[in-house]
């Protein structure tokens, strides 16, 4: 109903009432489609969420690879099929929050990683790791943008740095475990035996590659068919000899067949000319794959 004010000589006049905004606001939020109200609540969690630092209450897996590993929460409960499980309490950045239907993911990089043992010959080796975690909390299908906000004020302690969160009694203290006593010694030891494993299986192959073209001598023929077939396949086994060093010294010659059309002594003529190129270009490579010994 219009409601009566006066002006400013004391005159009434009539204005309509004004819807109050907050209920506008949740009325045109609720007839907007639900993709553009998922975009707009994972703008506003990303300027709350996006680069703090938190604790993570619940107890979190990662394989601690490169990809950020699944985890669902099932209640109070996080389900993951991925190796490591982590305690209540690690400290984690936010590296961003996602919004779907039913669902927000919540990207976390742990503040500390793991070592992670290998073995190589004799040798047991560490390599440093660091661990992220995909965080997907079930919500209802038109959660309001305050009601996700308190679902993940249940499960994480936000911080405005990674100081501020290791301060928190909720933090759970873990530190990545330490290189084991003397490891500089053992890496200058296996990287010595290392080189030494790799130059030996070079110089095999190269001894292999040399064997193998000095008895092309006893092949060669004169007869024009011969080495014009010889000739192409020179030309063609320059190119066939490809991949890094460690596929060098593991590489076995496989002859192209050509063309079957031609004779019998243009065939052979073709594949020695392509093992003789072949191996002549493997072993110009192979002396670039030696490894220097490492300083003492």
């Amino acid at each position: 109903m219009p409601r009566a004010f006066p002006d400013e000589h004391g005159r009434a006049y009539t204005s309509p009432v004004r819807p109050h905004f907050g209920l506008l606001a949740l009325l045109l939020g609720s007839a907007l489609p639900v993709g553009v109200r998922a975009a707009g609540m994972e703008d506003g969690l990303n300027a709350h969420w996006r680069g703090g630092w938190v604790v993570i209450r619940p107890s979190l897996a990662s394989s601690c690879d490169e990809y950020y590993n699944d985890n669902f929460m099932a209640g109070d409960r996080a389900e993951s099929s991925a190796r490591r499980r982590f305690d209540p309490g690690e400290v984690a950045r936010v590296e961003r929050i996602g919004v779907k239907r039913g669902r927000v993911d919540i990207f976390l990089d742990l503040a500390e990683g793991v070592l992670e043992e290998r073995h190589d010959g004799p040798f047991t080796l560490y390599d440093p790791k660091e661990c992220k975690v995909q965080l997907q909390v079930p919500v209802p299908a038109r959660a309001e943008a305050t009601a996700v906000e308190a679902r993940l004020g249940e499960l994480f302690d936000l911080h405005d740095s990674r100081q501020e969160a290791e301060a928190s009694p909720g933090w759970n203290r873990r530190r990545r475990e330490p290189f084991p006593k003397n490891y500089e010694q053992t890496l200058a030891a296996y990287e010595s035996w290392k080189a030494a494993q790799v130059n030996a299986a070079v110089m095999a192959r190269l001894d292999s590659a040399i064997e193998d073209a000095a008895r092309l001598n006893d092949r060669i023929r004169s007869e024009p068919e011969y080495l014009e077939g010889f000739a192409k396949g020179v030309d063609r086994g320059q190119d066939r000899v490809q991949g890094d060093c460690p596929s060098l010294a593991r590489a076995s010659f496989s002859p192209d067949s050509g063309d079957h059309g031609k004779s019998s002594d243009w065939r052979r003529g073709y594949e020695d000319g392509q093992r003789l190129a072949w191996n002549l270009e493997l072993m110009r490579r192979l002396k670039e794959c030696f490894m220097p010994a490492p300083p003492s």
